[in-house]
């Protein structure tokens, strides 16, 4: 198992900082307390990898990150909101997929026609065939 370095970032003057505050227990300590800094959000990580690399002389592969990103409270909890919901979201449609794989199957065994299953499942007859070939990826599409 990769060692890992727990970074917190935030927002300040228009730049982010991130500051190595932690690491795991089979990890070198060296780099924690370090600071970086960042123009933008998505060049955190990199940021983050490349100093420890330097500081320890490692291969950026060599361990893991993991951003904590501090937001202003509201913020905070408006994104944390955000990503429940799509967690939900997500379990939703895995649930409508097995739910309706498993319909299908029930009423092309029970002799109902295609389209008849279709129409009773609210589906296209394209997804239908798509559930019964065991094809669950993908949208519920109408």
């Amino acid at each position: 198992m990769k060692p890992i370095y727990e970074v917190r970032a935030w927002q300040e003057d228009g730049w982010w900082l991130a500051r190595i505050t932690g690491a795991s227990g089979d990890a070198d300590l060296t780099p924690v307390n370090a600071l970086t800094h960042a123009r933008s959000l998505n060049q955190i990580e990199q940021v983050v990898r490349d100093l420890v690399a330097m500081i320890l002389d490692l291969d950026e592969g060599a361990f893991d990150v993991e951003v904590e990103y501090v937001l202003p409270r509201d913020v905070d909890l408006l994104v944390c909101e955000a990503i429940g919901a799509q967690t939900w979201l997500e379990a939703a449609r895995e649930l409508v997929r097995e739910r309706a794989s498993a319909a299908a199957r029930a009423l092309s065994e029970q002799g109902f026609s295609r389209r008849e299953a279709a129409t009773l499942l609210g589906l296209s007859d394209r997804r239908l065939d798509q559930l019964l070939r065991g094809d669950v990826g993908g949208g519920l599409s109408v």
